[in-house]
């Protein structure tokens, strides 16, 4: 999930993989836990109510219970409903309803295992990827509440089952909810499927648009509709009809016409001339409104001088007399249909109404059904739905039922194109650089780096040159992501990302509590089945784990707790770090540790720390700090180093570091240290990458000054820990550097010592 570089983007298809079937959760898997059944059909609802029961769980269908664990919600499933615009509506209206019940309770859990949200999608089994009898595609909708549910209740587990037919759904659904960490999961009769994302190129047979074409584009006036409008009138020729809800005004219409400086004033005058008790929100509003229309006529103008066949149409695509007029202005030369229309208002779930949450969803899903009501028997060279990434991944704070529009419409698109005559197919985008509904970009590139618009608009013309159907993806790198998410999505073998996020999942370990920005409570079982570092150390003569790795570990617990606010930024080095070697030991080839993981309170600057425990009993700790230092440009001159007898042995030091020798750049002792791969540590297909210089940090250790069993770093500093190390630098007072073959320092060690006292 990883671009190749800042911008780019990685375009993917979906593909249904097998997985074994569930394991039989423990009979008490439910003991003391309510749960909330909603939606379906009677017959569903009691069979999951008999399932609660099996498994010790108490089932309650309303919402006067004071405290609901689990809500299993069966969406559309059971449903005799058609696939018609409006048929998710009071279905929707019941899971808002018992969202915003729990809210208060469930956004202030951190326990990371009571609390479960169950969305029960009715698609046949194979999620929307196969055509399937009886098939709800508008439950596909409940899916990206699911994927976005963690993004404010961030203890919630969260989980997606696309129930097909089975010998009992009751307990096919708690199986499922107990069977791992995948966000979404397909059954049906023995089959049990999730979604893989591939990484694939354009490969469909060519589509030529020409002047004597048509392009219908939804919700096209401004952001980046209006630039594919731009792309496709002026590189194919072909006439473009954009539409949008406002009507414009007449050009003679002051505010339209003025300049930004004339607009400023009019705007200013609209704040201080508002009529007595109108509040400033719906001046606000009304201000942001003419912007959007000076947008639009700007474009159309624009578009008008370039000499583009660019047109615009006043319509709402949830309205059939308004689709009606839009294609008889489009007349038969209609040849292709993108459907970019979309609202987007992000605010958290207990401050939207359910009209709101309602009108966010039915613009993309009831507008793309009458769209294709009002195409049927048309003859198209593409239907294109334009969504989101944060219906496949899950979207933003705030951004539950934006992320519910942009899955439903991805969904409702794959089951149209199983049918129809034409290409069908579902653009899911990230963030672009400066447009879309996007109202915090700030916020937004924490979670993905936003694409820049010539990528995205070179990647949209090329999809709408080539045949083909199904949801597209366009993945850009990933920042910010929730447990819950780093753990359900997919990971295929053919990303450049895939070792980065394994990586991170890795040293995620199993969440035991978190909460955002305030605590991440984590278990870690090292097994030497996978552990080959284990026959690194010696504690006491038995197999331990490794000093430096338990660095890393401490380092990517802190991640998880980066500054809130701004730009994302990486853990830059830890502060105060102490461990007790003699807790590292390994007796019967495994070792199990929690990490507890804070804010510090008392830092004038964001600060977090980090804790070790086996068994109750801390044996490390240290604070990792984010605003990164300069490399000191002295080390100082100290004795020439030596290994010391301890307890705590790292055995490749005699093999992996060279001779020291009085370094003539710096002045201070060097050596050159045989790097550690991820293969040397790990015995497993797909290793972790480790991001700290292990085995120059084990030289540092192991010729630290003194003799006590507790080790001690006052600093480390992460310069470039990606870079490729060579020789370890030490000078006096257990001060050091890693430097590459260039000299160039990569990490910075202060105080590296063996001292009982701080």
């Amino acid at each position: 999930m990883s671009a190749a570089a800042t911008g780019a983007i990685l375009r993917q298809t979906l593909t249904l993989c097998p997985l074994p079937p569930a394991p039989t959760p423990p009979e008490d898997v439910l003991d003391g836990r309510r749960v909330l059944v909603i939606n379906g059909s009677d017959p569903v609802r009691r069979s999951v109510c008999r399932a609660v029961c099996r498994y010790g769980g108490t089932p309650v269908t309303g919402l006067d219970a004071t405290r609901i664990d689990v809500i299993i919600d069966l969406t559309l499933h059971g449903d005799p409903e058609e696939t018609r615009p409006g048929a998710w509506r009071e279905p929707m209206r019941r899971t808002v309803a018992a969202l915003q019940h729990v809210y208060q309770d469930w956004v202030t859990e951190t326990d990371a295992r009571r609390l479960h949200y169950v969305a029960v999608t009715a698609m046949g089994g194979p999620m929307g990827l196969r055509p399937e009898q009886g098939s709800r595609p508008l439950s596909g909708i409940w899916a990206g509440i699911a994927k976005t549910l963690p993004r404010e209740l961030a203890a919630c587990q969260a989980r997606v089952i696309d129930l097909g037919p089975v010998a009992d759904p009751g307990e096919a659904i708690v199986q499922e909810m107990f069977a791992g960490d995948l966000l979404e999961v397909g059954l049906r009769y023995e089959e049990r499927l999730t979604i893989l994302p591939r990484q694939s190129a354009v490969d469909g047979a060519p589509i030529e648009m020409t002047p004597a074409d048509v392009l219908l584009l939804t919700g096209g006036g401004r952001g980046i509709g209006f630039e594919i409008a731009v792309e496709m009138a002026r590189g194919t020729g072909c006439r473009v009809i954009v539409s949008g809800r406002t009507r414009l005004p007449d050009e003679d219409t002051p505010w339209l016409t003025a300049d930004e400086d004339e607009f400023a004033e009019l705007a200013l005058r609209a704040y201080r001339d508002r009529e007595p008790g109108e509040p400033l929100p719906v001046v606000r509003r009304r201000i942001e409104g003419m912007r959007q229309v000076r947008e639009i006529y700007g474009n159309l103008r624009r578009a008008r001088e370039a000499g583009l066949r660019i047109d615009y149409h006043a319509a709402d695509v949830t309205r059939a007399e308004d689709l009606s007029a839009l294609l008889a202005a489009a007349g038969p030369g209609l040849s292709m249909v993108v459907h970019n229309a979309g609202v987007d208002a992000p605010t958290r779930l207990p401050r939207k109404t359910a009209e709101e949450f309602l009108r966010v969803i039915e613009v993309k899903v009831d507008g793309f059904l009458r769209l294709t009501e009002a195409l049927e028997g048309r003859p198209l060279k593409m239907l294109c739905a334009v969504g989101s990434l944060t219906g496949r991944y899950g979207g933003m704070i705030g951004q539950i039922d934006y992320a519910a529009a942009n899955e439903g419409l991805a969904r409702l698109a794959m089951w149209t194109g199983h049918a129809a005559g034409h290409p069908v197919k579902s653009l899911s985008w990230p963030t672009w650089h400066d447009l879309g509904l996007i109202t915090n970009l700030g916020a937004a590139s924490r979670y993905m780096t936003p694409i820049s618009v010539p990528t995205g608009v070179a990647a949209w013309r090329a999809e709408l040159a080539h045949a083909g159907s199904g949801e597209i993806g366009f993945v850009a790198d990933i920042g910010e992501i929730t447990p819950r998410q780093l753990c359900g999505i997919t990971l295929p073998s053919d990303w450049e990302g895939r070792t980065e996020l394994l990586t991170r999942r890795f040293l995620l370990g199993q969440v035991v509590r978190y909460g955002p920005g305030t605590l991440l409570e984590t278990e870690h079982r090292i097994d030497g089945e996978w552990a080959a570092f284990l026959d690194d150390v010696r504690v006491a003569g038995v197999r331990g784990v490794p000093i430096s790795l338990l660095l890393e570990y401490m380092l990517a617990g802190a991640s998880w707790l980066a500054p809130p606010l701004g730009p994302l930024l990486p853990v830059a080095g830890m502060r105060d770090v102490w461990v007790d070697a003699g807790a590292l030991a390994a007796g019967g080839g495994s070792a199990v540790f929690h990490r507890l993981v804070r804010p510090d309170p008392h830092s004038p600057d964001w600060r977090v720390r980090v804790e070790l425990s086996r068994d109750g009993r801390p044996f490390a700790r240290g604070t990792a700090v984010f605003q990164p230092e300069p490399p000191p440009s002295v080390i100082g001159r100290g004795g020439p180093p030596e290994r010391r007898a301890r307890e705590y042995l790292w055995r490749p030091f005699l093999t992996d570091v060279d001779s020291w020798t009085m370094d003539d750049q710096t002045g201070c002792w060097s050596a050159e240290v045989t790097r550690t791969r991820a293969s040397d540590l790990f015995t497993m297909t797909s290793p972790p990458r480790i991001t700290l210089p292990i085995a120059h940090l084990e030289a540092a250790i192991a010729t630290a000054p003194g003799r006590s069993a507790v080790w001690r770093l006052a600093s480390l500093d992460l310069h470039d820990p990606r870079g490729m190390p060579a020789r370890l630098l030490l000078g006096a007072d257990g001060d050091g550097q890693v430097v590459d073959a260039e000299r160039r320092p990569l990490v910075s060690i202060g105080r590296c010592r063996w001292d009982d006292q701080p």
